[in-house]
């Protein structure tokens, strides 16, 4: 369905500061909150541009540049792994990757075999990252991220909580 992870880096715009925690959040194609806010929710979105803010410690998900909306956490059907503490936390929204998940596999073989199953899928036109993962971007990034995170964690046990 995308072609979200067809090239380097997805992209969808500008930034701009997020009126929660006055870091600066990420555009998101206005798709993304309409397949993602709650039912209840949805109604409310706007003519308008809508970010996503990626702070850990922020309630906000989605705002729009103007500081006269904005989404919190508990208002979107998924969990936002980027906010999230304590497993599970999703990675690969479109193929149910979680952070445990990727920890365990390289646990038990030394290696993890998740970018390359991701890649194939999203060369056979599978993945549906905009309307899926709450940064509506591909989520490749984040999988090489937490796999040299896992990598580190099996090497020295405290990685983990330093995350």
């Amino acid at each position: 369905m995308s072609d979200c992870c067809g090239g380097p880096e997805c992209t969808v715009g500008t930034s701009a500061i997020c009126q929660g925690c006055g870091q600066k959040g990420k555009s998101v194609q206005k798709l993304t909150p309409e397949h993602l806010l709650m039912e209840s929710k949805v109604s409310e979105l706007k003519k308008a541009q809508y970010f996503y803010c990626p702070t850990k410690t922020c309630d906000v998900v989605y705002f729009t540049n103007d500081g006269n909306q904005y989404f919190k956490k508990e208002e979107v059907k998924v969990r936002v792994g980027s906010k999230e503490t304590e497993d599970p936390i999703p990675i690969c929204y479109c193929f149910d990757f979680t952070r445990e998940r990727i920890f365990d596999e390289i646990r038990t073989t030394g290696k993890s075999t998740t970018t390359s199953y991701i890649t194939n899928k999203i060369n056979g036109g599978e993945c549906a990252c905009e309307i899926k993962n709450p940064s509506g971007r591909c989520c490749l990034g984040e999988v090489n991220r937490t796999i040299k995170q896992a990598q580190l964690y099996a090497d020295s046990p405290e990685a983990l909580t330093q995350s």
